[in-house]
């Protein structure tokens, strides 16, 4: 008797309530016995993205919209707005306009929205206009993780998908702050996925469209050209490389490359030059200087904070040189801006080092040494900069499957999000949002010490850096980088005695 209600209600929760096809349940749930298995066969790995991509969206325009924050947003609200007194001349009239053209589209949208009283005048919503695209853009990484590992392993990109959709560091950059970074990420995300599967035409208009997006999208550079070189002629290392062995159809291949990208920064640029060039706007500028404005905008971009750090937990903040300029002299013999160059410049021949003389290859694990090295070595570094290493790592986890990198993941999360936390939330305590609350004057100890919290986190993020590169050196060129470091140390030294 109880056997049979017991049946009934399996047959109404799995039919009615969850609205699953019966026959479709029995590769689930065995309700006579009352074990949970599992079909790798029939499990729908596609349905279970989708729920996943659509409730971290869900989740993350919930937080935006409870999360008021004018720091940066207001900015980018003013340029959308701005953009409707002329959209293509937007560099000639549009206050301090410091991004590249590609997001002004976006950012169009959204002034023509907060143009609505009903949605400009209400914070949240006017919150919701400003982050939706960075929310959207980042949940939909979830969907490229997942497409990565889908070939060699779908219940590792479901993992992907989810640790992704539940990172602290990435929800709170678009979600709370409503940045830009997370667009950046999501595009660059489809680019190394085009190079991982070798489509050089697509890496090309993506590569473009991504340094069109966000200055620090160039960073990327030697690592996708470096790659896209490999994938076209082979193997770069000296002794392997021969130029008669090219063939034309590998030319052809890199011209393609080079066409593509050419012609996605003509297409996004062009427009914004013209207009800016032929604008009623800033007539004391001739018409040059006018018509390259989008594109110094990246040096425009890079002059705008000379500082050795603003407040990006890196070894300049480690050596409390935060906001100080990096004109003074390091050593009373090169400026600190001047060693930043030299740094810059040797990360990308290790770049080069790894392409030209590695044992192994992943453009995941050398574009997040780069990455990783700009952020911790080179000046005027501000602190949501490192979060493109997330998105790299993530890349590299699901490639190479090393539990070491899911550990570095994880703690470079937990640091880069601490580093954007500490700065907007001391920023927010400006906006008297505590003021509700009659027991408080706002005054919080950890505002207090905060100088104290950046010092640990740079510490913390030096020991990861340190540990980051030890890890990508050993997987480049060492033979036995599986086993563990120390062992590997021992058997070093003894080798050596035995010398």
């Amino acid at each position: 008797m109880w056997y049979d209600y017991y049946n009934i209600f399996g047959f109404y929760q799995r039919v009615i309530i969850l609205n699953i096809p019966d026959r479709l349940t029995d590769y689930f749930v065995d309700y006579k016995r009352g074990k949970f298995s599992i079909s790798e066969k029939n499990f729908p790995y596609s349905r279970i993205l989708a729920y996943i991509a659509f409730f971290a969206f869900l989740l993350r325009l919930v937080i935006s919209v409870s999360y008021l924050n004018s720091y940066d947003t207001e900015w980018n609200i003013m340029w959308g707005v701005q953009l409707g007194d002329g959209f293509f001349s937007a560099y000639s009239h549009v206050n301090a306009l410091d991004y590249p053209p590609l997001y002004l589209y976006p950012l169009y949208i959204v002034g023509k929205c907060v143009k609505n009283a009903g949605i400009g005048g209400y914070a949240p919503l006017r919150m919701l206009a400003i982050k939706f695209f960075p929310c959207l853009a980042d949940s939909l990484t979830c969907v490229v993780l997942y497409t990565l590992a889908s070939k060699k392993n779908k219940l590792l990109g479901l993992t992907a998908a989810s640790l992704w959709a539940v990172n602290p560091a990435v929800i709170f950059n678009c979600a709370c702050w409503g940045q830009t970074d997370c667009v950046m990420m999501f595009m660059a995300a489809m680019l190394m996925l085009a190079l991982d599967q070798k489509h050089v035409t697509a890496a090309g208009v993506l590569w473009a469209a991504m340094c069109s997006t966000k200055l620090q999208g160039l960073y990327l550079t030697p690592v996708v050209g470096m790659e896209v070189l490999t994938i076209c002629f082979g193997n770069l290392n000296p002794k392997d490389f021969s130029i008669s062995k090219i063939k034309k159809s590998a030319v052809v291949r890199f011209i393609r490359f080079v066409c593509a990208a050419s012609l996605t920064l003509a297409l996004v640029y062009l427009p914004f030059m013209i207009g800016s060039g032929f604008s009623d706007y800033q007539p004391e500028l001739g018409f040059i200087e006018k018509f390259l404005k989008p594109v110094t905008v990246y040096s425009d971009g890079v002059a705008k904070y000379p500082y050795c750090t603003l407040n990006a937990d890196n070894i300049y903040m480690l050596s409390g040189l935060n906001g100080v300029n990096d004109e003074l002299k390091f050593l009373s013999v090169i400026s600190y801006s001047g060693l930043s160059g030299i740094l810059l410049v040797l990360s990308v021949c290790a770049v080069v080092a790894l392409y030209l003389f590695g044992k192994k290859k992943s453009h995941w694990l050398a574009g997040f040494m780069l990455m990783e090295c700009i952020f911790m070595l080179t000046c005027r570094q501000h602190e949501r900069y490192q979060i493109i290493t997330l998105i790299l790592l993530a890349g590299a986890f699901i490639r190479l499957t090393d539990k070491r990198i899911l550990t570095l993941f994880s703690l470079n999360s937990v640091v880069i999000f601490f580093n954007q936390f500490r700065v907007l939330s001391a920023v927010r305590e400006k906006s008297n949002w505590w003021g509700y609350y009659k027991y408080t004057d706002g005054t919080a100890e950890w505002i207090v010490k905060r100088g104290s919290f950046a010092s640990f986190n740079s510490l913390l993020n030096t020991a990861l850096f340190v540990a980051s590169m030890v890890f990508v050196l050993r997987y480049f060129f060492d033979d036995r980088s599986d086993e563990p470091v120390l062992l590997r140390l021992n058997d070093h030294f003894n080798d050596s005695k035995d010398i």
